[in-house]
């Protein structure tokens, strides 16, 4: 169930937004490039943005663990008319699935919307852009 309100006011990126009540709020259980993996990241906040500009309420619903090392509440977030963001950038191919124990509430859902976006070629899948992976990019990986 929901919990809470976000007024969206700023994208940081794909998987990263800002609340009109200063929370910074990271989309569970996905992973989008980030915005130095050019042009990758900027693509995948634009599609965030695109479904949810700033001003949109979204629903808030947390699971397991709340906050993040970088005192980041993590969080499914859901538009109005009720589908999941989180779900809806992974199935559009701008977001991968990134499950991480125990925040598993979604992660069948997200985890079938990543192998559906892979093998229709949607989104970042048609344009190579998930060649390096937003983790082992931030790990210098690639």
């Amino acid at each position: 169930m929901p919990s809470g309100d976000c007024v969206l006011s700023f994208v940081i990126d794909g998987d990263s937004v800002r609340c009109a009540d200063g929370r910074e709020i990271r989309l569970l259980s996905i992973d989008a490039p980030e915005i130095a993996q050019e042009p990758w990241g900027a693509r995948a906040r634009d599609e965030l943005l695109r479904v949810a500009p700033v001003g949109t309420t979204l629903g808030v619903e947390y699971d397991a663990v709340r906050v993040d090392t970088f005192d980041r509440d993590l969080a499914y977030l859901f538009l109005p008319g009720g589908d999941m963001l989180n779900e809806h950038m992974v199935a559009s191919g701008y977001a991968l699935a990134f499950v991480i124990p125990p925040n598993r509430r979604y992660a069948d859902r997200i985890e079938a919307a990543e192998a559906a976006a892979e093998a229709e070629g949607r989104g970042l899948w048609a344009e190579w852009g998930f060649t390096c992976r937003p983790a082992d990019f931030r790990q210098g990986r690639c």
